[in-house]
């Protein structure tokens, strides 16, 4: 019951804040637009710099299950594309190239998401045979030590 109070408000609140929003200037909504457009710069600039760290982390070490981390890779890379494009798109129309790119970045996104999420059931029992050996091996050097 007291969720329901609680949800009540908020919808409330929601509603009172809508109408309130249709009274702000433009020059407001103009202020959330660039805010937008410099949060999805930043946003993308940190996707982009994500994937050089893990490429290093890859390189530099004997990682197992490698194709997983190249998989991260780029659908974090192509999430940073994602928010790239988005930042064009807060002012005036649009051209066709600009929309095509959005969508040929989405559906790649999707691609290589789906791939990632495809090979986790395979590699999830791996990961826990390695972990359970590791425990093993832990435990078996505290008997010995």
């Amino acid at each position: 019951m007291e969720r329901g109070l609680i949800l009540l408000l908020f919808l409330l609140l929601v509603m009172v804040l809508s109408v309130y929003s249709n009274e702000v200037e433009y020059s407001h909504i103009h202020n959330v637009l660039v805010c937008q457009k410099v949060s999805d710069f930043f946003i993308a600039i940190a996707y982009f710099s994500i994937p050089l760290e893990l490429l290093y982390f890859v390189s530099c070490s004997n990682v197992p299950f490698k194709l997983v981390f190249l998989q991260f890779i780029a659908f974090i890379v192509l999430c940073g594309l994602n928010h790239l494009l988005n930042a064009y798109t807060y002012y005036g129309r649009h051209s066709f190239q600009l929309f095509l790119s959005i969508t040929i970045a989405k559906f790649l996104t999707a691609l290589v998401s789906c791939a990632t999420a495809i090979s986790f059931p395979t590699l999830i029992p791996l990961l826990l045979k390695i972990k359970v050996r590791e425990l093993f091996f832990w435990q078996n050097v505290l008997e010995l030590g």
